[in-house]
């Protein structure tokens, strides 16, 4: 483990006298004041962000989001990502293929707003149109295949030739309904007209083929349904019939008895409309779907990328304070990144008056944290971002995870064959990263690809721990020798204590000789396997979870010294690392000298139980001889009084000193701003920073203690890691 952290940490090189100074520590930040011109503001915004690595402070934090000048772009911009979310679903149910991702041509990018959006509702407009044509055709086919469906049945053929003629006094309704719906259907026309009306159904005849291309793009429950004909006598029973049937999403298609030659006729009449409907309907979708192919599906991505830029630069836009004829723009860069910031704005006549201002960082300012990452670094820092950020220059935990993470997972995880699974999936993503990158992942995919290195180690080291756990697809390989002490009758070593001259001891005798790499094969046998496995599982992850801790009190050792908080050092780290060591440090060396030498009980009733030993450390102090009891026991509770005492009474008191100091400083020096400019670019332009200072610092107004107390309460917060 510390010989991969020490070969990450030389891997990733020194700057400036530190060892992986990108990643270790926060990379120096540099606060600049920028003055563009209005006419070129988003297009310097846009080059700007292009590097990456600016993140500009609200210069407008006391107006409201929708007082903001380009408050109205933001929501333009959101409105065609609506537009595009409507393309996709059209994209998913026309199963149209996206072309490739290609890198977004500038001119989408660079042009204007409203060009893209005028492109937009061109085709939104004209697909809306072709869309209610065919779902007014369609809603027309629907309705005549019905009425075909209708007439064709036997039930209503039936039903004309006893109603037909004139003088019977019967009626008839027909129409169709849901297949689901017709035993409901049945019980409730019974109970609503008391029994005065018989309901006969058929079911749908499977369409035509030449009806299938427009049949076959409705859904089941249209297109599974019954045709019902009720026949009823004098009475309101009819109309009973007829609300229970529209109530049950029904289509009422025949109130009236035919003759069988009429009925003849109306199919005759309703089969050519269904024909007539499926050419036009045919005709409208290839329309469709050449407008659809021609128009949207070559410049999707290129219009959703471009939006989402669009809505970045206006956001970022909503941030500079505007005047006249100039805008104005603070925010933070790295300064290694300095000089590139001015040739960007510098570069070409149109952005010749571009300024970029160094300013001095106010103490109470806080710049933030910025590390340079890669395709491998990356996932690991996203891991650690998710838990918090660290500080500006508060060393990186990430250094770290990048061994412990996939380290830690191959100790919860060893096994063989899953971890040569996930190796060679890792290995095949790695291999042909180029090629994966530039096609189109789904959400799940593209995660996986992310994490691709994180997989990879997570492999290996599962490969690793899985031959130190002898397992492999939860099998052990037959890797040593029967051994000795294996009883094969009993299925078990040898029972537990045994004795050794005049003493008992437990473990097992100095004759045994254990495998020289991971577990004895023949515990695959024994009964006591889950026992076995379940202790070493569990005191390695004690030992490892101590080691943890140990590591984050180191981490914020070097914070603190890097700071000079050195109460935090003595009244901190000192007490907590002794606590630690007395206490869970003393368990993990009894873990480690079972493991290695046969251990013999203290007293009479003590069987080596590391629980019970730390049981009685803390309610029988001095049970396990002078040094191993009493002597840590008492190490450990002394050092409470100076981590919980020391350092809130030192805090309490330096602020009660300095409050006094900075009000007879403020009474003295009213006038003074700690924002100062360090140098200038360009000549023949002065900035006013009593103005920057009083709209992007407003804490800079406040009495100089409180903005000393939030200061302190801002760099006592613990590391990401301790």
């Amino acid at each position: 483990y510390s010989f991969c952290t020490l070969l990450v940490i030389n891997k990733m090189g020194s700057q400036g006298g530190e060892p992986c100074s990108r990643l270790w520590r926060s990379e120096d930040m540099s606060m600049v004041s920028m003055t563009f011109q209005r006419e070129e503001l988003k297009k310097d915004l846009l080059e700007l962000g292009r590097i990456g690595c600016l993140e500009l402070c609200d210069m407008n934090a006391n107006k409201t989001s929708f007082a903001r000048e380009y408050s109205k772009d933001v929501r333009r911009a959101e409105a065609v990502q609506r537009k595009l979310r409507s393309f996709k679903s059209m994209l998913s149910k026309w199963n149209a293929k996206l072309p490739k991702a290609t890198t977004c041509p500038e001119a989408y990018k660079e042009g204007s707003l409203e060009e893209m959006e005028e492109d937009v509702d061109v085709a939104t407009l004209e697909l809306g149109k072709l869309t209610e044509n065919i779902d007014t055709l369609e809603a027309r086919w629907l309705y005549s295949y019905s009425v075909w469906q209708t007439m064709e049945s036997d039930a209503l053929k039936g039903a004309s030739r006893s109603t037909g003629v004139e003088g019977e006094g019967l009626g008839v309704i027909a129409g169709t309904i849901c297949s689901s719906k017709i035993l409901q259907f049945r019980r409730l026309a019974h109970r609503a007209t008391r029994g005065y009306a018989t309901l006969v159904m058929n079911e749908w005849e499977s369409p035509k083929n030449e009806f299938l291309p427009v049949a076959s793009s409705f859904k089941s429950e249209d297109m599974t349904r019954h045709v019902f004909v009720g026949v009823f006598g004098a009475g309101n029973a009819g109309v009973r019939l007829k609300k229970l049937a529209e109530s049950m999403d029904a289509t009422i298609v025949l109130e009236k008895g035919l003759t069988p030659e009429d009925l003849e006729a109306k199919s005759r009449e309703e089969h050519v409309a269904i024909q007539d409907l499926t050419k036009l309907i045919v005709e409208a979708k290839d329309s469709f779907r050449r407008l659809l192919y021609n128009t949207v599906v070559p410049k999707y991505n290129y219009w959703r990328e471009a939006a989402v830029v669009h809505k970045t630069v206006a956001h970022a836009m909503n941030k500079v304070q505007l005047q006249p004829y100039t805008a104005l723009g603070v925010g933070w860069v790295p300064t290694s990144k300095l000089p590139l910031i001015r040739d960007k704005l510098g570069a070409g006549s149109s952005r010749a008056e571009s300024i970029v201002i160094e300013l001095a960082i106010p103490p109470h300012v806080s710049p933030p944290t910025y590390f340079e990452t890669d395709d491998f670094t990356g996932v690991f820092q996203g891991i650690v971002d998710s838990y918090g950020v660290p500080r500006y220059k508060e060393i990186n935990p990430t250094v770290f995870t990048i061994v412990t993470f996939p380290w830690m997972f191959g100790m919860m995880y060893g096994d063989v064959g899953h971890g040569l699974i996930i190796t060679f999936v890792a290995a095949i993503m790695i291999l042909f990263q180029k090629k994966l990158s530039e096609s189109r992942l789904n959400e799940m995919v593209a995660m996986v690809f992310g994490a691709r290195y994180l997989l990879l180690l997570m492999g290996l080291f599962g490969i690793y721990f899985g031959f130190l756990y002898n397992d492999t697809f939860g099998f052990m390989l037959d890797t040593s020798d029967q051994s000795v002490f294996f009883d094969n009758a009993t299925k078990d070593f040898p029972n537990f204590p045994h004795r050794t001259g005049d003493k008992v001891a437990y473990g097992f005798p100095h004759t045994y000789t254990p495998p020289l790499f991971g577990i004895d094969s023949q515990w695959a046998g024994a009964t006591r396997k889950i026992e076995m496995y379940n202790s070493f599982k569990m005191k390695n992850a004690v030992i490892v979870g101590v080691l943890q801790m140990m590591l984050g009190l180191i981490l914020q050792l070097y914070n603190s010294r890097y700071f000079g908080d050195w109460k935090h050092i003595y009244f901190g780290f000192i007490p907590e690392v002794v606590f630690l060591t007395c206490t869970f440090g003393y368990m993990c060396s009894q873990i480690i000298l079972k493991w290695l030498w046969v251990l013999e009980p203290r007293y009479d009733g003590d069987d080596i139980s590391i629980l019970k030993r730390m049981v009685d450390f803390f309610l029988q102090p001095g049970s396990g001889g002078w040094y191993e009891g009493l002597l840590l026991f008492v190490a450990a509770v002394c050092v409470f009084p100076f981590m919980l005492i020391p350092i809130p009474y030192i805090e309490w008191k330096y602020n009660n000193k300095t409050a006094s100091q900075y009000s007879e400083y403020d009474e003295e020096n009213n006038d003074t701003n700690p924002l100062v400019p360090v140098e200038m670019t360009s000549t023949g332009a002065a900035d006013d920073s009593s103005i920057i200072t009083a709209q992007l610092f407003p804490a800079c107004q406040q009495k100089p203690n409180d903005q000393r107390n939030k200061r302190l309460r801002h760099q006592n917060r613990s590391t990401v890691a301790g």
